[in-house]
Order: C-alpha cells, then sequence, then structure tokens
C-alpha cells in the first residue's frame, strides 16, 4: 500500500478555506488546514507534508514571511510550497517568490486541474478515494 501523501492547506479566510477542502474531496490525501499560519508552520515541522498550499495576504505572516520561515527551519527538503493568491504579481515579483522557493503560483480559487497536476507531480499519480 503506497503512503498517503499529506497535504497543508493555509488561507486566513475561512471560507476560501472550505472551498479548498471541497475540492479536495476526491483524492485520498491527509489533508490539514490552518487559519493561522504561525500554527501551521509549528505543525509543518511535527508532520512534515509534502504539499502546501499557502495564501498570500495574511495578517501577522504573509505568504511570503512564510517561506522564509520555511527556509530558516530547513524544511524544503520535504515540502514544496505553492502560492495561491488573489493578487496580481508583476513578472519581476513572480521570479522573486520563485527565487524564495515557491514551486508555483496559482489564482483563486484553486482549479481541480492544479490540484491533480500538483498531485500527480509529487505523488506520481491522483490519488483518488474508492468509491
Amino acid at each position: 500500500m503506497s503512503k498517503v501523501a499529506k497535504v497543508f492547506l493555509i488561507d486566513d479566510d475561512k471560507f476560501v478555506l472550505n472551498t479548498f477542502v471541497k475540492k479536495f474531496r476526491p483524492y485520498d490525501v491527509e489533508l490539514f488546514t490552518f487559519t493561522d499560519p504561525e500554527e501551521a508552520l509549528v505543525e509543518m515541522e511535527l508532520h512534515k507534508p509534502e504539499i502546501v498550499f499557502l495564501d498570500y495576504n495574511m495578517p501577522g505572516l504573509s505568504g511570503e514571511d512564510v517561506i522564509v520561515k520555511v527556509s530558516e527551519i530547513k524544511l524544503f527538503c520535504h515540502c514544496s510550497l505553492y502560492l495561491v493568491t488573489s493578487s496580481n504579481f508583476s513578472e519581476e515579483e513572480i521570479i522573486k517568490l520563485k527565487t524564495l522557493g515557491f514551486y508555483d503560483i496559482f489564482s483563486k480559487p484553486l482549479e481541480s486541474k492544479v490540484i491533480e497536476s500538483v498531485l500527480t507531480e509529487h505523488v506520481g499519480q491522483v490519488p483518488r478515494k474508492a468509491a
């Protein structure tokens, strides 16, 4: 039996977070959700997720602040972070964010085809729940 991927969803907006959760229902992953990025960082160290979808604009720590902290605690060897945002970034800003370590940047709302592409990239297939 193959290992189930751990996926973190981090967004301060509970409505958006619930929408993300619904998008993940068909997939056989271990899903963790957080509205507080500082709490998510603590849990990242404990659970070492393979995939993290992270909002950019959050109070306290922004997505950019979180990725810097992930780098400081050396979690990049365990996880890939994806920025999910409603912001429009310039090409220079996108290059900066990817240089910081974001694997890719996606627009909200997160689409199923994006989720499936990320899962395939990291798990080798789209892990679907048994019907």
